[in-house]
């Protein structure tokens, strides 16, 4: 356990998982001018990919794809049908497709200029300032899921897993797991309103909230001053009524 608390602690708190919402700003952003003679989506990729890599745009041809793809309702740029890389867009995708490019001009992330993101299957909401997942946190979580599933195997039954995720930020490890191990349950701790409010919407979209329990918390205030549920045996005494795993029930 003490070596799951470093890890989790690590990979929540640690820079890695932070990312940086620096460099970009909502307001600063212009739209680009009309682009002559480019009508379909092969060619704004291509145009929008050069564009990028000349501003120094890290990943510009998959933050171009990601846009394109977005815009005309895909995931990505390759689950397109092929007709509709050569079909010419209208006048109101063209816009978007470039008040979106200019965001990325100004290093906004690709997550949040497309308002969601997928992650172990899940699509999740994102919006800053809440920090976006990085690949190593899944990596985490398959982890987890190898740990539980060894552990389980040991004592000869599933189990009913109860997890604690310190940081939480859009929810997208506490979701993943209770997505899947459906006799698990979570605890979701951070201290940021706009996390606790991401994961809240999160959990919700994927019909998750009746196994989330979401705190808004300062873990390190609350260690100096300890809340009657994080003491000893008794502390699920004071658990919510509406936690399905209450004690009393």
């Amino acid at each position: 356990m003490e070596l799951w608390g470093r890890m989790l602690w690590a990979l929540l708190s640690g820079p890695g998982r932070r990312g940086s919402t620096r460099g970009w700003a909502f307001s600063s952003w212009q739209p680009q001018p009309p682009l002559a003679g480019l009508s379909s989506a092969i060619e704004l990729v291509s145009h929008w990919t050069g564009v990028f890599e000349k501003r120094g745009i890290p990943e510009a041809r998959e933050s171009s794809e990601y846009i394109v793809a977005h815009v005309l309702g895909a995931k990505t740029f390759q689950s397109l049908r092929p007709a509709l890389w050569t079909q010419p867009l209208t006048s109101q995708q063209l816009q978007c497709i470039r008040e979106l490019s200019s965001r990325r001009l100004q290093r906004m992330p690709v997550q949040y200029i497309l308002g969601e993101w997928d992650f172990q299957g899940l699509s999740l909401r994102m919006v800053p300032p809440v920090f976006i997942p990085r690949p190593e946190t899944e990596e985490l979580v398959e982890w987890v899921l190898e740990e539980v599933a060894q552990r389980s195997h040991a004592v000869g039954s599933p189990g009913s897993p109860l997890i604690l995720e310190v940081g939480c930020g859009s929810g997208a490890i506490s979701l993943s797991l209770l997505s899947q191990l459906p006799q698990s349950r979570v605890i979701a701790v951070d201290k940021r309103e706009a996390a606790i409010s991401l994961t809240h919407e999160n959990a919700q979209r994927l019909r998750l909230q009746d196994r989330i329990w979401i705190i808004h918390l300062d873990m390190t205030s609350a260690m100096k001053t300890p809340r009657p549920w994080m003491v000893g045996r008794r502390a699920w005494t004071s658990l919510p009524t509406f936690w399905p795993w209450h004690p009393g029930s």
